[in-house]
């Protein structure tokens, strides 16, 4: 494991209930993908930190096969109990030492995955090197899944957002790829949808560390933080355990190396 990199099998028991799409999303965010790479029933596709499978099992009808690639053993193990018959493959791997020869696919997905690694640019190099000429890398992120009220108190107190960010930044998500080399190819394309919060769940789930970039901090920290938010919600939120419609978004990118 490249050090400092977050392997997530502490969270492979709640990964999909708190990462997932809503029901039927998953099949809108697939499109993105072959939208964005025209990809092809014969399309050979890598997807790095592929974790429990929720792009690539919905992806694998429409492509010839894909390779998934985990640090995660738990996680690999998950996607492998939910896959049916997909032509999914998964490999244990570390996504700055692919275990793949050169010019081994038509395309790689890579989706919250650059803000994990340190060495993200080592990742990207090994991406460089097993895309075939004129591959694509595909680089896909949500946006607002949360109230962005709660993510500012919670920022504000912790100067943490909700991602362990050990490598890119998440304000850099758009422009890294570019900056590293890489260019855009066609035009971001976006899936518009509507999740369902609670806002006591979200204080819930940190105080459980669910959450990637909790795992590193002190209880005090955490405490802080929490203590922030409830407060906030007291004083703001009329019931708490009353759900809230968040607007949120999907986007895919695709990019070439120069």
């Amino acid at each position: 494991m490249t050090q400092g990199s977050v392997a997530f099998d502490r969270a492979v028991d709640y990964y999909d209930q708190t990462r997932g799409f809503p029901p039927g999303v998953e099949q809108h965010a697939t499109q993105l993908f072959v939208k964005a790479g025209a990809l092809t029933p014969d399309s050979q596709v890598l997807e790095v930190a592929v974790g429990t499978g929720r792009i690539a099992l919905p992806l694998a009808p429409h492509v010839g096969s894909i390779t998934g690639l985990d640090l995660s053993l738990p996680m690999l193990n998950k996607l492998i109990e939910k896959r049916k018959d997909e032509r999914v493959q998964v490999v244990q791997g570390d996504g700055t030492h692919l275990p793949f020869k050169a010019n081994a696919f038509d395309a790689a997905i890579a989706v919250h995955f650059f803000h994990l690694i340190p060495t993200w640019r080592d990742a990207l190099a090994e991406l460089r090197r097993v895309l075939r000429p004129g591959g694509v890398l595909m680089h896909g992120w949500t946006s607002r899944d949360m109230d962005e009220r709660l993510d500012r108190v919670w920022q504000g107190a912790t100067g943490r957002g909700r991602g362990a960010e050990r490598g890119v930044p998440f304000e850099q998500r758009e422009t890294f790829l570019l900056e590293s080399g890489w260019t855009e190819v066609g035009t971001e394309h976006v899936y518009l949808f509507t999740v369902e919060r609670i806002p006591q769940s979200y204080v819930e789930n940190l105080r459980a560390r669910l959450w990637s970039h909790t795992w590193s901090m002190s209880d005090e920290q955490l405490n802080e933080g929490i203590q922030a938010l409830e407060t906030y919600i007291r004083e703001n939120i009329a019931d708490p355990t009353a759900p809230m419609q968040i607007q949120s978004s999907f986007h895919v990118r695709a990019y070439q190396p120069n």
